[in-house]
């Protein structure tokens, strides 16, 4: 059974997996996409079994270096704890922050050559112990993502833009 989900959790999923492909020394680089064509396979946990969507995502060389940059500060600004780990073709990365009030612990499992495929899987968990919220709140949650390489040409789309399989669009970037 295929279910759907909204541009909010697929950007939530892309912004994850995003997110992590910063840069945390000069010796410590995570992999970067090939720009072009993509097709993303997501599949999310929340605890109430997985969600899927497909999708398609142009990739430029710029987006991805803007997203590097970016993820390297908000990293620097928001975590107690960064830490990668390359073992042969995988990479982890095992990370400790605060986002917007709430703590997150996440490890991210990295696999393939990012020029043709690639698979991912993020395990986290969030606390929220906002006073404002008046109660924790804590979220497991389990993001597996698929990357295949479709080709150079992004056809209709622009470097940043997503295509779900009903041909609505959005920027991702």
């Amino acid at each position: 059974m295929r279910v759907t989900f909204g541009p909010g959790v697929i950007c939530l999923a892309l912004g994850a997996m995003l997110f992590l492909t910063a840069p945390v020394g000069a010796e410590e680089t995570l992999p970067a996409r090939k720009a072009g064509l993509w097709e993303l396979t997501t599949s999310m946990d929340e605890g109430r079994g997985p969600r899927e969507q497909s999708m398609k995502i142009c990739i430029d060389a710029e987006m991805e270096a803007n997203t590097v940059q970016a993820s390297l500060a908000e990293h620097k600004k928001s975590c107690e704890k960064y830490q990668i780990k390359k073992d042969g073709g995988k990479v982890a990365v095992d990370m400790t922050c605060e986002f917007n009030g709430r703590h997150v612990e996440s490890l991210t499992e990295m696999e393939g050559d990012f020029a043709n495929t690639f698979k991912i899987k993020i395990a986290s968990t969030t606390s929220d112990t906002r006073e404002s919220t008046q109660q924790t709140i804590t979220v497991k949650r389990v993001i597996l993502q698929d990357g295949k390489y479709l080709g150079e040409g992004c056809g209709e789309l622009k470097g940043g833009e997503a295509q779900a399989p009903d041909g609505s669009k959005m920027m991702v970037q």
